[in-house]
């Protein structure tokens, strides 16, 4: 609406109404999923006009955002705003009728429509209002970036600043400002291109304050504060924002959290003195050319799984790998990473034996609950590290009643953690059982070191699944939608078992 440097507040006031009769026919177009839903919106036409790009507005006109001269210009635009929709509703009202929950009477007393002009008071009485909440500034942070204009009531966030996405970070400037620069070069940037970080807190909640006055539902706008702010400050601006008339704000620090953008700054580097640190050698013991092992099969609630015990030429645990569902999956990658981390427990230098280490990860391990769990009674596997904890203890005999024991180490004492790491699951009511039952059945001897346990039934929300039943292949992903291990590849599509998502 900006041109020549002047607003065209005519066509904008047009442009207000054209956008009320649109927001109000949603109302009726919306397809509402419950009755209730439908009811509800209908009987108050609720709507939310609201606008986006104010601060490049600003630039364009040349007028610096927050100062005392721009406070005139967006109060203008923010009248014309009310008024029109306002006019434009109650327009629609006496063409359509107004909202079922109108009342006349006790309308003309809200605080709102008080300050509206006396023309449009009248205006309303006499015709009703179409729409009970009209107008509000809602958070357009994505919305602006499609649009290419400001968000909202913000100012610029920044004129140079780098973006972070998938692909990395990228230096970009705000389109107004990169066309003024191609322009001019060599020229120091004018004070009407001032970004958020350039306010005062202030000056930010001024702005609102004169945005709020003429807006009857609430305002999406940053506080941007520098790093120096104390606490005693928050408590004055929140003060300040309070006596101004603001419903809320919301309150962002420099620095307090790491955001999508990051300004761009010339930092100098602080000049530290070099100092000698002593060679450090890898603390990892080196993998052997030739290790032995043994391989359990277990069921667990994501499916079949096959866990590798390797011992090195000394017959102590090196390594652990754990094999579950298929490659490329969310549980596969998940069970991997269990593997690696116990095994990198087992090769690290130190002067705790292998078997003692492993007896502190099936301590930990143990008893941890998931949202499903297979088997029944002493075979009851709760979840893949449970499944895990119970396959070490079978393999190296340790005994888990309270605290996990070795039976070969008489020296060996639990170190306090016990099992009650992930009791707390539904199941015993985070109290550390009495008991815990190594729930791996007695291995079968198999071909070529393999040993396979009986086939367990998985128990899911919508009953009972064998993991050979019809066509489920028995090896279940993490499910998108509601996070549990029950996502199986049927019928060539992914669906969960818990939820029913489906990727088809």
């Amino acid at each position: 609406y900006v041109d020549k440097g002047e607003f065209d507040y005519e066509n904008f006031g047009k442009d207000v109404r054209v956008a009320m009769r649109f927001l109000d026919n949603v109302i009726d177009d919306t397809h509402y999923f419950y009755k209730e839903n439908e009811k509800v919106a209908k009987d108050i036409r609720r709507t939310g006009l609201g606008i986006l790009g104010l601060a490049d507005a600003l630039i364009k006109m040349k007028i610096k955002y927050g100062a005392d001269d721009s406070l005139p210009v967006i109060e203008k635009i923010f009248k014309i705003l009310r008024d029109n929709a306002y006019i434009a509703s109650s327009d629609n009202a006496a063409e359509k009728g107004s909202f079922p929950k109108y009342n006349r009477d006790k309308y003309q007393k809200g605080w709102h429509i008080k300050k509206l002009p006396e023309e449009i008071r009248q205006k309303i009485y006499k015709q009703g209002i179409r729409n009970a909440v009209l107008l509000t500034i809602a958070p357009t942070g994505t919305t602006s970036l499609i649009s290419g204009v400001s968000s909202g009531v913000e100012p610029v966030y920044e004129f140079e600043f780098i973006r972070k996405d998938r692909l990395g970070e990228h230096l970009m400037y705000h389109p107004l400002f990169e066309e003024w620069k191609k322009q001019n070069p060599k020229a120091q940037r004018p004070d009407y291109f001032v970004s958020a970080n350039d306010l005062t807190p202030e000056d930010h909640i001024r702005v609102q304050a004169v945005a709020q006055d003429y807006i009857d539902s609430s305002i999406s706008k940053t506080v941007n504060a520098p790093k120096t702010h104390t606490v005693e400050d928050v408590k004055n601006l929140y003060t300040m924002a309070f006596d101004m008339g603001l419903k809320g704000i919301t309150y962002m620090r420099d620095g307090s959290r790491e955001g999508v953008l990051s300004r761009k700054e010339d930092k100098k580097e602080e000049v530290v003195p070099q100092v000698a640190l002593p060679s450090i050698t890898a603390p990892e013991v080196p993998r052997p050319m030739m290790v032995e092992g043994v391989t359990y099969g277990t069921e667990t609630p994501v499916g079949k799984t096959w866990i590798t015990i390797n011992h090195d030429i000394n017959n102590q645990p090196f390594e652990v790998f754990i094999i579950v569902g298929k490659a490329g999956s969310d549980v596969a990658a998940m069970a991997d990473a269990l593997g690696r981390m116990i095994s990198l427990n087992l090769r690290i230098n130190g002067q705790l034996p292998p078997r003692e280490r492993i007896r502190h990860v099936v301590a930990q391990l143990v008893g941890i609950g998931g949202a499903r769990s297979v088997g029944f009674g002493e075979n009851k596997v709760r979840s893949l590290p449970d499944a895990v904890a119970k396959v070490l203890s079978k393999h190296f005999d340790f005994s888990v009643n309270g605290i996990v024991e070795d039976k070969k180490l008489t020296n060996s004492h639990a170190n306090g953690n016990g099992i009650s790491n992930g009791l707390s699951n539904g199941h015993s009511n985070g109290q550390a059982n009495t008991h815990i039952p190594v729930a791996v059945e007695e291995p079968k001897e198999e071909k070529q070191g393999i040993v396979k346990v009986e086939q367990l039934t998985l128990q899911t929300p919508a009953g009972n699944l064998s993991a050979t039943q019809g066509t489920s292949t028995g090896l279940y992903d993490i499910c998108p939608e509601c996070g549990g291990a029950t996502l199986a590849y049927e019928e060539g599509c992914k669906k969960c078992y818990s939820c029913g998502y489906s990727e088809c």
